[in-house]
């Protein structure tokens, strides 16, 4: 790999010179920018597409290894970082690696071989960790939420509901949990197929995130189960929040040509009146929306009152 732009920065302008004249010698066929200070590599790398830097220890105003530990912040957004050293500067060698730099070159072994290969290992190792990473973050994705929705799954909503609790009991704060549950959905799935139920499921998901507030949380147990987690305990408030709720689930689903019509049944629990646990708590919505379910399609109950 010899393509990627490389951006020197050292004070020195013979240093540089000699970096750059090693990069020509080896074939590289990147840009190759210079930079005498931090300020002017930041400047450069915010205009330029930079693969690699080649940073020097010892710059004007704010050294190397100050510099790395900048930019190691926002690590995401940094090209892979090669340090070079004077002579004798084993421990900064060590401190650069321990903050971010891919690799560390004394300036007495920049034989352009050795400097393509010490470059070309570090952009494929950051490309490698990049890949790494991105991974890692869609298996917790997987983990987290449920991929037909993209709202939280099952794992996602008990992790977030403990936490509501334990802010709840610090701060005397109130919210609320809903249980939702699709009606006919069975039915609408049986006679039109696993892709109408799928498009359902979709659908309803679209509708309630593109309507929800940004302090609600809606989550996906499985199946056609939702439930979400409201800040709001005002009976009122919360009612209003279920009957929009409804109404994104009796509103027709169009799937090849067909209007499937299904309705929605809505538990509610409020913390801390109808309980101080997840279990309490979830005990109560779920009484609430069995209840909602038998008084007739698309009702809506709370825990307390009944009311449907």
């Amino acid at each position: 790999m010899k393509t990627c732009n490389i951006l020197i920065v050292d004070d020195d302008a013979v240093d540089r010179k000699a970096t750059q004249r090693a990069l020509e010698q080896a074939g590289w066929g990147g840009v190759i920018f210079q930079a005498d200070s931090s300020l002017k590599a930041l400047e450069l790398m915010g205009r330029e597409s930079i693969g690699c830097i080649l940073l020097d220890y010892q710059l004007p105003g704010q050294d190397g290894l100050d510099l790395l530990k900048q930019w190691n912040i926002n690590s995401d957004e940094i090209p892979p970082v090669v340090m070079l050293t004077g002579e004798g500067n084993e421990m900064v060698a060590v401190e650069a690696m321990k903050n971010g730099a891919f690799d560390y070159l004394p300036k007495t072994q920049l034989a352009p071989d050795v400097l393509c290969r010490v470059i070309t290992q570090a952009v494929e190792k950051s490309r490698l960790q990049r890949l790494l990473a991105e991974a890692q973050a869609q298996l917790e994705r997987q983990a987290l939420y449920d991929m037909l929705t993209s709202m939280g799954n099952r794992n996602l909503f008990l992790r977030d509901l403990d936490r509501n609790i334990a802010v709840a009991q610090r701060q005397s704060h109130f919210f609320s949990l809903m249980l939702l549950d699709l009606d006919k959905f069975k039915a609408a799935n049986d006679r039109f197929g696993h892709d109408a139920g799928d498009f359902i499921l979709t659908e309803f998901g679209r509708r309630v995130l593109e309507q929800s507030r940004a302090t609600d949380t809606f989550y996906r147990l499985g199946g056609d189960e939702f439930t979400a987690l409201i800040a709001a305990h005002d009976v009122p408030v919360v009612l209003s929040i279920a009957e929009r709720l409804k109404n994104a689930a009796i509103t027709p689903f169009v799937f090849d040509g067909h209007a499937i019509e299904i309705g929605i049944s809505i538990g509610i629990a409020i913390y801390p009146r109808d309980g101080n646990t997840a279990d309490k708590l979830l005990k109560a919505a779920d009484i609430a929306m069995y209840r909602a379910k038998h008084s007739g399609e698309g009702g809506v109950s709370d825990g307390m009152s009944g009311r449907a």
